[in-house]
């Protein structure tokens, strides 16, 4: 999934979900908590969509781990939660998901590869602002060997 997409969230915790995502993401898909880290290392706090196939890699891939290990997804699962678009193209963001990523109002969703992500407008502009340096983007196709 690629792209930037700027929205709002209404009163209620609905949110438009742009027709190019809803393709790639499918008829039903799982909203999840997400983060890394900046370059400072400090953590960067958004919501993560998965299409129904990515969800279910990500699954199994923690199902694979040692019960030790895979215990750190209890949160991951504990907030999840599945999605399907209203008639206007709308999901619900449940309340505690929308806490935890700082959600207001202003939301952009972004795409990331397999899933996309939403944050909130200001932690986009302060995650990305510092992406954008050339010398940072040069690292990264050095690192990718492009």
């Amino acid at each position: 999934m690629t792209g930037i997409f700027e929205h709002t969230i209404d009163a209620k915790g609905r949110l438009f979900i742009p027709s190019k995502l809803r393709e790639e993401l499918g008829a039903k898909f799982h909203i999840a908590i997400g983060s890394n880290r900046d370059e400072n290392g400090e953590p960067c706090k958004y919501l993560v969509l998965y299409p129904d196939a990515a969800w279910r890699q990500l699954e199994e891939k923690i199902n694979a781990l040692p019960s030790g290990q895979a215990s750190l997804a209890d949160v991951l699962f504990a907030f999840a939660s599945p999605c399907e678009p209203d008639s206007q193209s709308r999901i619900l963001v449940p309340q505690p998901l929308r806490e935890y990523a700082g959600l207001k109002r202003d939301v952009v969703i972004t795409g990331s590869s397999n899933k996309a992500k939403i944050w909130d407008r200001e932690s986009w502009e302060k995650r990305s602002k510092p992406q954008l340096d050339a010398g940072k983007v040069a690292d990264m196709f050095d690192l990718l060997g492009l």
